[in-house]
């Protein structure tokens, strides 16, 4: 029988969080109509360099939006860092819209205490000012929460730049051997850290609702075992089935259940484990292949690949009638569905004309849009926000990520270190 059960943390699988060589992102597609904001250089009065530059990460989370133009600080005509140095008019004759400015001092051992503001330009007011004492090595958690504040009120949009992606680096170590690392980085892909590690493949990779935890499956012996990653304690956990494998796991948005594929019965099936009760169900019954099962953002419903009208399609299953119907028709092929997080959209990998894509579908209208032009991507994930979403693809013979708007509108791509990069998955929000 699949049961929950304890895995010794060896020394193969379970690894220091070592901080790695960082993912660089690079816009390769934005809005032709952006905003205008100037992002002033923060003062700091003292001799010694910071850590950090606050406003050199907040310039670059902006960036990567493909929403605003910064105007560059050798174009500006004055560099206030107190709100009595705001002359509105400099900064209209500039054609901005929004400006930032940020006065840091000294405020005890390793703190500083951090003034930043951000002006509307148009309007000439004062939108926000935050006061707060940072310590020297908190300065881009910091960054961050800003960017995601101003963000917030500049578009009405949350966030999500103090969010983490996960994902898988494959290096070849020798002929058939290769080296896997699950991969935890900030949303602008630095300060990557390896949670786990492996000798064998780490596929389908899932965070939990309160992004505590992440789930994924791995070769273990003969095996095929889904993990369940504690982030903070490093504990694992794992669901295995002795006839067979488990796989493609998924947390539903309330905590409370995990879906997953097991092929213990012929052909595999989905299933959900219960936390609370330490039981799973089968879901699906039938001769043709199920997987990649994805909860809706109200835990109602789940949305699946099966074979079962001959190709590769999307299905919804309810779980409260027991019912599945099939939404995608068109495309030879479409596998891996994720909700947005109002449950709006679905994403998902689209086959058409021979060349793998991402896609959504609008769920009111079942319409579906092509997203990105490169080929062969897999696995999508999107933001919590629902604004971006990052996905797995090929450049040069390499595996790498990109990220895309969905609305198609902004594209960019990562350039690493690691040797190919797959299976990416963003966190939910984590405050």
């Amino acid at each position: 029988m699949r049961q929950l059960t304890l895995l010794a943390l060896a020394a193969l699988l379970l690894v220091p969080s070592p901080v790695l060589a960082d993912l660089d992102i690079v816009v390769t597609k934005g809005y032709d109509t952006k905003t205008k904001i100037a992002i002033v250089p923060f003062f700091w009065a003292e001799n010694s360099a910071l850590p950090e530059r606050i406003e050199s990460i907040m310039t670059n989370n902006m960036v990567r939006t493909g929403r605003f133009d910064i105007l560059p600080a050798a174009q500006m005509l004055s560099q206030p860092s107190v709100e009595e140095g705001v002359f509105y008019r400099d900064w209209q004759l500039l054609g901005q819209e929004y400006l930032v400015i940020g006065h840091l001092k000294p405020y005890a051992e390793n703190k500083i205490e951090a003034q930043v503001a951000l002006y509307d330009v148009v309007k000439k007011r004062r939108v926000v000012r935050v006061t707060q004492i940072v310590g020297q090595y908190q300065l881009r958690e910091f960054a961050h929460s800003l960017s995601d504040l101003f963000y917030e009120r500049i578009t009405g949009v949350r966030g999500i730049f103090s969010t983490r992606v996960a994902f898988v680096t494959r290096k070849a170590l020798a002929a058939d051997l290769y080296d896997y690392r699950l991969q935890v980085a900030d949303a602008d892909g630095q300060r990557a850290r390896t949670v786990y590690k492996s000798g064998e493949p780490i596929i389908s990779v899932a965070w939990s609702h309160d992004g505590q935890k992440l789930a994924f499956a791995n070769k273990i012996g003969d095996r095929w075992k889904i993990i369940i990653q504690d982030l903070k304690s490093g504990k694992v956990n794992s669901i295995s089935d002795a006839r067979g494998y488990t796989s493609s796991p998924a947390f539903s948005a309330d905590g409370r259940y995990l879906a997953y594929v097991s092929s213990n019965k012929n052909s595999p099936e989905i299933y959900i484990y219960d936390f609370q009760t330490g039981k799973s169900e089968r879901l699906t019954r039938n001769t043709y292949i199920d997987t990649e099962p994805s909860f809706s953002p109200d835990s109602k419903y789940l949305v699946f690949t099966s074979e079962k009208g001959g190709n590769p399609q999307i299905y919804r299953y309810d779980l409260a009638t027991k019912q599945a119907e099939r939404l995608t028709f068109e495309g030879q092929q479409n596998l891996r569905a994720r909700y947005s997080s109002n449950g709006k959209y679905l994403v998902f990998v689209h086959l058409k004309g021979g060349r793998f894509h991402i896609a959504s579908m609008d769920m009111a209208s079942r319409d579906i849009r092509v997203l990105t032009a490169t080929n062969l991507d897999e696995s999508p994930s999107i933001a919590p926000n629902g604004s971006m979403l990052v996905y797995a693809t090929q450049r040069g013979g390499q595996g790498v990520l990109a990220w895309v708007s969905l609305d198609g509108q902004v594209t960019n791509q990562m350039t690493s270190d690691f040797g190919d990069v797959l299976e990416p998955a963003w966190s939910p929000y984590l405050n």
